[in-house]
């Protein structure tokens, strides 16, 4: 199962340590890492990437993810400021874009909502925020384990705190339901310029016209992430094929049965957003 971690050292040299024992879990087929990055906080409080490994399309929106978290656990004045450091190119935007992109949908919220959209627990990213005190450094990932003691091992061994929770996509099941409201609502304002008055209809049109960009702007964001899906998917496969590869046979089975796992959880999610994208359609063309 996919799940978001994050390992919180008491020094930024623990924590680089850390991912260098993460990344060798990872070479001897234990683990998939999809993406991982480290954060630091200064004695000033300021929240900060230190290194951050932003490959493929998975590091991407892992690195646009990383700006609403450093954001969020800097807290609301740094938000507001957009006052943050990013060390690479995608958490670089997200420093723009996911504070944010935070900012401008609203300071916190908009971090937020980055973040549950992500699939990020909330409730473990205020556990890390308590524990991430100044002066403090974290490993913050995206993995695939098929058990939990080798990580658990070596990161205990390096001296960190481990938190870990599976990332739940629960915004495909949002869309399909805010399709299906607005498909709903669209249809009442049909049948109410059928019955209306002529001097009431003009503004029941630019209703329905309001309705119908709000539908074209969901149907455009879910193709979109219809596109960041197959991209994902084939890293996704990728890291995997490649502990398939290099696992010992006791753990090959175990990642084997993994890979038809996110495949199948895959054509299930794929499926949700195209009869999503299917309401869309229907609805602007009824």
């Amino acid at each position: 199962m996919e799940k978001f971690i994050a390992v919180v050292f008491d020094t930024e040299e623990a924590a680089i340590a850390g991912a260098e024992a993460l990344r060798a879990l990872h070479r001897n087929g234990e683990l998939a890492v999809y993406a991982a990055a480290v954060i630091g906080k200064d004695p000033y409080g300021t929240v900060e990437v230190k290194k951050a490994q932003d490959e493929g399309p998975i590091g991407t929106a892992f690195g646009l993810m990383l700006g609403a978290m450093v954001g969020v656990l800097a807290g609301p004045a740094v938000v507001a400021s957009g006052a943050a450091v990013a060390g690479t190119a995608a958490a670089g935007q997200a420093a723009l874009g996911g504070m944010a992109a935070g900012g401008l949908a609203g300071g916190m919220f908009g971090a937020y909502r980055d973040l549950w959209v992500a699939g990020i627990d909330m409730a473990l990213l205020d556990q890390v925020a308590l524990e991430l005190l100044p002066g403090k450094s974290c490993i913050v990932a995206s993995v695939d384990e098929v058990w939990t003691a080798p990580l658990d091992a070596k990161m205990t061994a390096a001296g960190g705190v481990v938190f870990r929770k599976p990332r739940v996509d629960a915004v495909d099941e949002q869309w399909e339901a805010e399709m299906r409201a607005m498909d709903r609502e669209l249809a009442a304002l049909d049948d109410e310029l059928m019955a209306a008055e002529e001097a009431s209809r003009a503004a029941i049109k630019e209703k329905i016209g309001s309705v119908k960009s709000r539908i074209e702007e969901s149907d455009q964001k879910i193709n979109a992430r219809l596109d960041a899906m197959d991209a994902e998917m084939n890293a996704r496969l990728d890291a995997l094929d490649e502990q398939i590869e290099q696992a010992a046979t006791d753990m090959k089975d175990k990642f084997v049965k993994r890979k038809e796992e996110v495949q199948e959880e895959y054509r299930r999610r794929k499926a949700k957003l195209k009869k999503s994208a299917d309401l869309a359609r229907d609805a602007l063309t009824t």
